[in-house]
């Protein structure tokens, strides 16, 4: 089922005015590309094949280990010079690179590690950022130079759930409770951590053999021009790539294939002038992870990695594409991400910003562009500051976030487009700005923040096909003028709106649309307006004056109502009688007068079932529709309380609870506990069920009409009319199913609440709907706190669900069903019958949806001013 999550500013409400951040800087990026040197390696062309050196395929790890380092350190010794590993596969322990040596891997060559932790001696290093000495890593230097690994070849670090990996603790990557003699669950990491929390010396963090702590595929320490080339590495004890403490790293054409536990691609730890291109990640954790050192020992660092350039590379697998973090307590700075690809149900994250209280740091500078995204999993950009929030570790050392840019970056499918959690006492997230992107497919929200931050901006911000707009731009500040004036904008005279540009047009859904902005304007006028621009309070009153063009079009002097024919006994024409009631009140004139006498007359003459429930229409003889409660009794009840004399008064009001009980005996499924779209009194219309009358579904819209009647009815009831409880009741009990059918993943309703099936869909006409009456019925008594509740659920769901911002800073409400029905079937007063409206599930999922339908954007208005005069829209 596609979900469309279309709302882009309830989260942004916060945003106050800001810079912009600074951006793309052209000239520091080519500044860093020249700058990064690549290594010279003295007699390169001088080659040294293991194979001649002692190395054999058939020999042990051991003995392949003891020649291959003699071997390096030999060409290291002599000035410099390329160590060969030929075709065929070489098993062996951890190596150590010496400098002025290219270690190159002949295409179809595998260096294989063997897991014999002996193997790999105790060395100076790090581990989740943090100092200590550990197993060698697979591939290891220290203080060198001008190194190089290189090659078509693979080397392959020999983890899998038999081997490194049970190390992590986790059953996933085959540890067993007291199976696993070595592992992480010894306590040996939250002991490393502790040492550096109480600054413990380097020399007594002594860890190793029997401690858990997997080594790394590839470390370099403190060492200078780096080369890694169009080598392809597999199955890593733990990270893959790490430099430490490096400078130039050029990173070119690998390909990483590792989902092993921890298994980041390329983690740069406080390392300057790194270039990373052209490769390929398919890693269980992140794929590039630049680093500066964990808490304490970071801060002793107190190296920011810098300058670094992410280019031409393909993401897949992955907690994050690029993520700056989490142990980057010595800051990172001059970021550089371009040219990308990214896709897999399985990669989190595109850019990612992960920190904590127990870091500190400063990150500036952060910047990725023109990066194609087919999906992630969780966001295309995520800042949080709240990372790992159970930490042990001493706290306060509040990190900082600031001038990150997102350009020109697409995404088709994502749960968020842009989800930010900063800090709860600092604003230390400023200046991030995303532009010229457009993120399709984001399932829950399209841009979520929470804790404090400042100066975000978007600037053609495309998330599901709405504009998101950061608070300064938005022309209103709340919905309910918001979508007025945009659809005033969109349709420029009233009696043309509803899709009837060429015609003056009569109909229930102008009625239902221009109530809803009629409450607008009364609600917003006298300075409470919240437009943006200069004259507020000209802008509110050029709703009324909008609204007041329908009746001097539609009604003549003589109250003759255009497109109007009584004899139809059409109770859809009934219901835009209650606005011209409305505004008769606010402005009355003898045209209006008369054409309201005419409306109640029709109602007063209308033909019923045998029971005296009102007939929908002349051609739909002998038929209740949920759709005619509403179209026809709200007007009743208020003509009647306003006109007539109490007794009589009564009498209608009577009727009208008469006719409500009536459709709920007739309509209600006890199985499904809804009401069904329409009962037909002969049981003989084509979609009747021979039965009992009963149309097949429940169609949600049907249903909206229906307790939106009631709701309005009680509006028009005086507080001590008797039978008031009985609508009262009949309410709950409608509203009770309601929030049972309430889809709980998006808080909206389905177009058929009684049929799971892959083709319904989420709509949003009833959904508004809905959420009115939840949030009307708490706040006028009817209903109980729980509803309210549903009621807020809802609204954020259609928020999330169908509210599209346009490039010109209109709102739309989309997903809206454009109309649904039953028949005519064959009958004294049907000219031609319509066999196609069965009253089918196939029927439904055939009728066209659209954008702003009338039939949803006065609910929506409505809902939307529940929410503010309930001060729930903050």
């Amino acid at each position: 089922m596609k979900k469309f999550f279309k709302t882009l500013l309830v989260a942004l409400l916060l945003i106050p005015s800001c810079a912009w951040a600074d951006g793309w800087n052209d000239a520091e990026y080519q500044r860093i590309e020249q700058s990064i040197q690549l290594p010279g390696i003295k007699q390169a062309a001088k080659k040294y094949a293991i194979s001649a050196y002692g190395a054999k395929q058939n020999a042990s790890a051991a003995q392949n280990q003891k020649a291959i380092n003699k071997l390096i350190a030999l060409v290291s010794k002599k000035g410099g010079g390329t160590v060969v590993i030929p075709k065929g596969t070489w098993r062996t322990g951890a190596i150590e690179m010496k400098s002025f040596v290219d270690l190159h891997l002949e295409e179809g060559a595998v260096l294989q590690f063997a897991f014999e932790p002996k193997l790999y001696p105790l060395v100076r290093t790090s581990w989740e950022g943090i100092a200590c000495w550990n197993y060698s890593p697979c591939i290891y230097a220290y203080k060198v130079t001008d190194i190089a690994i290189t090659g078509k070849g693979t080397i392959d670090g020999g983890g899998n759930n038999d081997t490194w990996w049970p190390m992590n603790g986790n059953a996933r990557f085959g540890y067993k409770e007291g199976v696993t003699k070595e592992h992480q669950k010894m306590g040996s990491r939250a002991r490393l951590l502790k040492m550096a929390e109480d600054d413990v010396p380097f020399d007594e963090r002594k860890f190793g053999m029997g401690q858990g702590l997997r080594p790394q595929l590839v470390n370099f320490v403190r060492s200078e021009r780096i080369l890694i080339k169009d080598v392809k590495m597999i199955n890593s004890p733990f990270w893959v790539m790490h430099p430490l403490l490096c400078k130039n790293i050029t990173v070119d054409g690998v390909t990483v294939w590792n989902e092993g536990p921890n298994g980041d691609g390329c983690d740069p730890e406080a390392c300057e002038n790194v270039l990373i291109q052209n490769c390929i990640f398919h890693t269980g954790d992140d794929c590039i992870a630049i680093k500066s050192g964990r808490n304490n020992d970071g801060r002793l660092w107190n190296q920011p990695s810098r300058n670094i350039i992410i280019r031409n590379c393909r993401m897949e697998d992955g907690h994050g594409g690029v993520v700056i973090g989490s142990e980057i307590s010595g800051g990172c700075e001059n970021v550089y991400a371009e040219n990308c690809e990214m896709d897999s149900p399985h990669l989190e994250r595109i850019l990612r910003i992960k920190t904590n209280n127990c870091r500190g740091g400063l990150i500036q500078n952060i910047h990725m562009r023109k990066v194609t995204v087919g999906q992630c999993k969780e966001a295309v950009l995520k800042i949080n500051l709240d990372y790992e929030p159970k930490e042990a570790c001493y706290r306060g050392f509040e990190p900082t976030v600031r001038n990150v840019s997102m350009e020109d970056v697409t995404c088709q499918k994502s749960n968020y487009g842009v989800l930010i959690i900063g800090g709860n006492k600092i604003e230390n997230v400023y200046d991030i700005h995303v532009k010229n992107c457009k993120f399709d497919g984001v399932i829950k929200q399209p841009v979520k923040m929470t804790g404090k931050t400042r100066d975000v901006k978007f600037d053609n911000l495309i998330i599901n096909g709405s504009l998101v707009l950061n608070k300064e731009d938005r022309p209103y500040q709340t919905y309910s003028e918001w979508l007025t004036h945009s659809e005033m904008q969109r349709t420029p005279h009233p009696y043309n709106l509803d899709f009837s540009p060429k015609k003056p047009r009569w109909s229930y859904v102008m009625g239902i649309e221009m109530e809803g902005m009629l409450d607008t304007y009364l609600h917003y006028k006298d300075g409470k307006s919240t437009f943006k621009g200069a004259d507020a309070e000209a802008n509110n009153e050029a709703i009324i004056n909008y609204l007041k063009e329908y009746p001097a079009k539609m009604i003549d002097e003589k109250g003759n109502i255009t497109g109007y024919q009584y004899e139809d006994f059409n109770l859809d024409n009934v219901r835009t009688a209650k606005f011209i009631l409305r505004m008769h009140n606010l402005f009355p004139s003898k045209s209006s007068e008369l054409a309201l006498k005419t409306l109640f007359k029709q109602l007063q003459n209308q033909p019923r079932t045998k029971e005296g429930v009102y007939w929908h229409k002349a051609i739909y003889a002998n038929q209740v529709w949920l759709d005619g409660i509403f179209m026809g009794l709200p007007f009743y009840c208020n003509y009647a309380v306003q006109n007539l004399k109490p007794k009589k008064a009564k009498k209608i009001l009577d009727d009208a609870v008469d006719q409500i009980v009536k459709t709920d005996l007739r309509t209600y499924d006890e199985k499904t506990q809804l009401w069904k779209h329409a009962w037909d009194e002969t049981h003989s219309q084509f979609w009747a069920n021979k039965e009992d009358g009963k149309s097949q579904h429940t169609w949600a819209r049907a249903l909206g009409w229906y307790v939106m009647a009631m709701t309005e009815c009680l509006d028009a009831m005086p507080e001590d009319y008797a039978r008031r409880s009985e609508i009262i009741t009949l309410l709950n009990k409608a509203m009770k199913s309601v929030v049972k059918y309430q889809d709980k993943k998006t808080g909206v309703w389905y177009d058929v609440m009684d049929v799971k099936d892959p083709r319904n869909y989420l709509e949003s006409t009833a959904s508004s709907m809905f959420a009115y009456v939840l949030l009307k019925g708490y706040r006028k008594g009817y209903l109980g706190k729980e509803y309210q509740e549903a009621g807020i659920k809802a609204y954020e769901g259609i928020l999330n669900n169908f509210i599209q911002v346009n490039p010109d800073k209109t709102i739309s409400l989309t997903r809206c069903c454009a109309v649904s029905g039953l028949g005519p079937g064959p009958g004294p007063y049907v000219k031609k019958p319509n066999f196609k409206r069965d009253g089918s599930f196939d029927y439904y999922m055939s009728e066209p949806i659209r954008d702003n339908d009338a039939k949803g954007v006065g609910p929506f208005i409505w809902a939307s001013l529940e929410m503010e005069m309930q001060g729930l829209n903050k």
